[in-house]
C-alpha cells in the first residue's frame, strides 16, 4: 500500500521532469568498501562490497513545486529501490509542504565515520508521509503524520488508519568562522524505526510486527558545532519502555538509547575523525554496547575520497544476554560523489 501511494507521487514527477529537463539536476554517489572484521566469538570475515549506489533526480516543476526522487542500491541489504520520492510545495515566508516516501525529521544522523553511527541504527525512519516544514532567520522546525507498520491489540480487526505523528525544532546559530546547530525531535512510535521494526516479533509473512500494547515514543537530542577545521557531532536518542513481550531487555521491556559523540579535523592532507557511541538496552536489537572508532579520509582526485576507517565494538556483558567479549571492524572506502 505504502509503495502505491509513493508511485502516486513519482509518476507526475517523472512527466514533469521529461517536458522541463533544463530544470532536472542529477546526481549520485558510489561506494566501494574492502572490510575485515572479527565478531564477539572471534570469527573472522573479510568482504569486498558496492556498498552505496544512491542516484538522486531533482526537478524544480515551477516556481513552486519541487520533485525529488533517489534511487538506492546497497550490495547484500537492500536490492535497487525508490528510497525517497516527494513532492513540496513551497508556500512562502518559510513555509513548505511535503508529501511522499521520505526520511522523517527524527534525527540527523551526521558523521565523519564511513560507518553509520549506532543512533541511526536505532532511529532512522523512513515512511510516507505528509510533512509541514517551516525554516527563517536560523530557526527550523516540521510537522508530520504517517501511517506506520506497526498497530496497537486494541485497534479493530481489518482497521488501518493515519496514526502516527513527529515533531521537530532546531536553531542553527551562524557567526564568523563556526556555526551551532541544535534540535529536538519527538516520534509518537519509535517502533516503526526501521532499526527498531526489524526487530519486533513479527506476526505474519509480510514481516509486520506484531500489534504492540501500546506505540511507543521516541526523543532525539543533537549539537553540531564547525568552525574552518573542526566538527564536533553530539547525538542522543532514547525510546519509552516497551512491553517485555515486544522488545525485552533483562526479563523486562526495555527502554532503548544510543549515543554518538565524535570529532573531525581538517588537515592539509585531509580530514581525521574520532568518535565513541554507546547503546543502552538494545541487545535484542543485535546492536554492541559500545563503540570506538578513527577514521582518516583524503581526496585523492575530484570528487573521489579514500577513507579509512577502524572499529572496536564491546558486547553487552554475560549477565546482559551478550558474550562480553569485543570485536573489530577495519574498513577500506573508495567514494565518488557527482
Amino acid at each position: 500500500m505504502k509503495l502505491a501511494r509513493v508511485g502516486f507521487w513519482i509518476i507526475p514527477f517523472l512527466a514533469a521532469s521529461a517536458s522541463h529537463a533544463a530544470d532536472v539536476v542529477v546526481s549520485g554517489v558510489i561506494e566501494a568498501e574492502a572490510g575485515f572484521s572479527s565478531d564477539f566469538n572471534q570469527v573472522d570475515t573479510s568482504d569486498i562490497t558496492l556498498a552505496t549506489v544512491e542516484l538522486g533526480f531533482d526537478a524544480q516543476i515551477n516556481d513552486r513545486i519541487t520533485g525529488h526522487l533517489l534511487l538506492l542500491h546497497e550490495e547484500d541489504d537492500t536490492p535497487l529501490e525508490v528510497d525517497e520520492g516527494t513532492i513540496t510545495l513551497e508556500m512562502g515566508n518559510g513555509w513548505n509542504l511535503t508529501a511522499g516516501q521520505m526520511y522523517v525529521p527524527f534525527g540527523v544522523y551526521e558523521s565523519n565515520m564511513v560507518s553509520d553511527p549506532l543512533t541511526l541504527e536505532l532511529g532512522e525512519t523512513r515512511e510516507s508521509a505528509l510533512l509541514v516544514s517551516y525554516e527563517a532567520n536560523g530557526f527550523y522546525g516540521s510537522a508530520y503524520i504517517f501511517n506506520g507498520d506497526t498497530s496497537k491489540a486494541s485497534t479493530p480487526a481489518g482497521e488501518d488508519s493515519i496514526e502516527h505523528s513527529g515533531l521537530s525544532i532546531g536553531y542553527v546559530m551562524e557567526n564568523d568562522g563556526y556555526s551551532l546547530d541544535v534540535g529536538l525531535d519527538y516520534i509518537s512510535s519509535l517502533g516503526d524505526s526501521d532499526g527498531i521494526s526489524a526487530g519486533l516479533p513479527d506476526v505474519d509473512a509480510d514481516g509486520l510486527p506484531d500489534p504492540l500494547t501500546s506505540f511507543v515514543s521516541g526523543t532525539t537530542l543533537h549539537a553540531i558545532y564547525n568552525n574552518d577545521a573542526l566538527s564536533v557531532i553530539f547525538e542522543y536518542v532514547v525510546s519509552d519502555d516497551f512491553n517485555a513481550t515486544e522488545l525485552i531487555f533483562n526479563t523486562r521491556g526495555a527502554s532503548v538509547s544510543a549515543f554518538n559523540i565524535e570529532a573531525g579535523y581538517g588537515f592539509d592532507w585531509g580530514t581525521a575523525a574520532i568518535g565513541y557511541q554507546s547503546t543502552d538496552e538494545a541487545f535484542a536489537l543485535s546492536l554492541p554496547e559500545s563503540r570506538i572508532l578513527v577514521t582518516a579520509s583524503k581526496d585523492i582526485f575530484e570528487d573521489t575520497t579514500l577513507s579509512f576507517e577502524h572499529a572496536m565494538d564491546e558486547d553487552y556483558s554475560v549477565a546482559d544476554g551478550g558474550t562480553g567479549n569485543d570485536g573489530s571492524t577495519t574498513t577500506i572506502q573508495i567514494a565518488v560523489g557527482f
